[in-house]
């Protein structure tokens, strides 16, 4: 027997043998996946306000979130394996918040993503290394689907310079069960395990359709004078930026713009980096052109020290363009520079990406196929699968798949076609002309109806019937 065959079987079982039970703490225990237990002083629940973008901005997102001290257990297989204690402020216990853009504007019920942040420093996914210990962790809403999974793994697989690490777990707060969770490490400056920049002069900034809900963020403007693209802090912190860092940062992005357009910019970015990232979100068929977490790390304030791309992290829209196009952000000139080193008089970005991908594409799909079987059958997978059941019991999805596999075989299978079809048109891509267009799936978007049978132009936060499938816009 295969072992998707043998998932499928196991995940008829399990919808068979709980079908009836509650999501109680013990039954969530003995699924296979760690357990987070948050207990909230006086069971305080966080709360946060949403809010739409002003006119001339993108996005709805989430304001006004209340930090609600916490104690944080992490329980495996019975046992405590992680007690962070009652809260005292700089000595043991947590904050909670609510966290998130368009994750937690259209969350259902109380299933939103959440920072923690710890008192006392401490590596939360149980590596046996002090190297891993921070105060700053994120639970985030995508451990049901293989989307963020695939993500990561290709990110090791392309060797970006930070993959952040997670674990799958069942998350409990003040004994109602949240559902399954991503417990991941956030985007901080750590050289030793994180994103490697110098602790005194180094910086990470986030290229950031949110800037607007933001305490502080500045702008570089060469492309765009008087409105720019505008950025926000993850280091230094932006309660502890000074104006001549702020300064030497804008200046040194406008001057990186400046050479974009004179083919000169090998002397400010990292263009493997570059190129890494946006062939990374090609490969996975990314629709968001503008939420995508655009991070951009300098080690130092010195000319030898070039921008970098460290990481990739949002795969909500992963599988969404049409089959061997490329990703939308591509040629989205009003959202980052991608569209502007495609068209450069200089091809060597182009010529780097198309290198990047021909190293890549002999064994990826295989890997990638590999991986997805391996994944679903391996003991965490069967255990997210069994979680998913009791987490859209809770929620009510309405989602009428459960089953893994199902997710599997259609990540499979776009993956065959897509892979194909996208080497075809990279290597196709002319180095003296790049690229013009991109192509999204448009029966994706154009076969929305409601539950009631009405026709959907847009994806609101529903759920709806897409060729056949009811799904939760989100």
């Amino acid at each position: 027997m295969n072992k998707p065959c043998l998932t499928i079987i196991l995940s008829i079982f399990c919808v068979l043998s709980i079908e009836a039970q509650d999501n109680d703490f013990e039954t969530i225990s003995q699924i296979g996946l760690k357990v987070v237990d948050i207990t909230t002083s006086n069971n305080e629940e966080p709360t946060c306000d949403f809010i739409d973008s002003p006119e001339g901005c993108m996005g709805s997102t989430s304001t006004n979130a209340t930090k609600v001290p916490c104690r944080i257990k992490i329980i495996e297989s019975g046992n405590t394996i992680y007690d962070s204690g009652d809260y005292e402020k700089n000595v043991s216990g947590a904050t909670i918040k609510i966290n998130g853009n368009t994750s937690a504007y259209y969350a259902v019920g109380l299933n939103y993503p959440y920072k923690i942040k710890l008192q006392k420093k401490a590596d939360l996914l149980s590596r046996n290394d002090n190297r891993y210990e921070d105060k700053d962790w994120r639970l985030i809403k995508d451990a049901l689907s293989l989307n963020t999974i695939i993500g990561l793994k290709l990110s090791e697989w392309m060797q970006f310079s930070w993959t952040p690490q997670y674990i799958p777990c069942n998350v409990f707060i003040n004994g109602d069960y949240r559902g399954c969770y991503l417990l991941v490490e956030s985007v901080k400056r750590n050289s030793d395990c994180r994103i490697n920049v110098n602790k005194n002069t180094g910086y990470i900034i986030e290229r950031d359709p949110y800037w607007w809900n933001e305490n502080k963020y500045f702008t570089s403007n060469y492309f765009e004078p008087n409105k720019g693209y505008r950025w926000t802090w993850k280091y230094p912190d932006e309660e502890d930026v000074t104006v001549e860092e702020e300064a030497y940062i804008t200046q040194y992005l406008n001057e990186t713009e400046q050479s974009i357009t004179t083919g000169t910019y090998e002397q400010f970015i990292n263009i493997t980096s570059f190129a890494r990232w946006v062939l990374a979100h090609d490969i996975l068929g990314s629709f968001d052109s503008g939420g995508t977490n655009l991070y951009i790390s300098k080690y130092d304030n010195t000319n030898e020290s070039l921008l970098e791309m460290p990481c990739i992290w949002d795969f909500d829209s992963s599988y969404r363009m049409t089959p061997g196009t490329f990703s939308r952000i591509h040629t989205a000139n009003y959202d980052f520079y991608f569209n502007h080193l495609f068209n450069s008089d200089n091809k060597s970005f182009t010529k780097e990406y198309k290198k990047l991908w021909n190293e890549l594409k002999p064994t990826l799909l295989s890997k990638m196929i590999d991986f997805i079987d391996n994944y679903i059958s391996s003991p965490e997978g069967i255990a997210i699968n069994t979680s998913r059941i009791h987490h859209f019991k809770r929620w009510d999805y309405g989602i009428t798949t459960i089953d893994i596999a199902d997710d599997a075989i259609e990540a499979k299978n776009w993956f065959n076609t897509h892979l194909e079809l996208l080497d075809n048109n990279i290597n196709n891509i002319n180095e003296r002309t790049a690229i013009k267009h991109i192509i999204y799936n448009n029966t994706y978007y154009k076969s929305i109806y409601s539950l009631s049978g009405q026709r959907i132009g847009n994806l609101k936060k529903n759920i709806y019937i897409i060729n056949g499938k009811k799904y939760l816009a989100k």
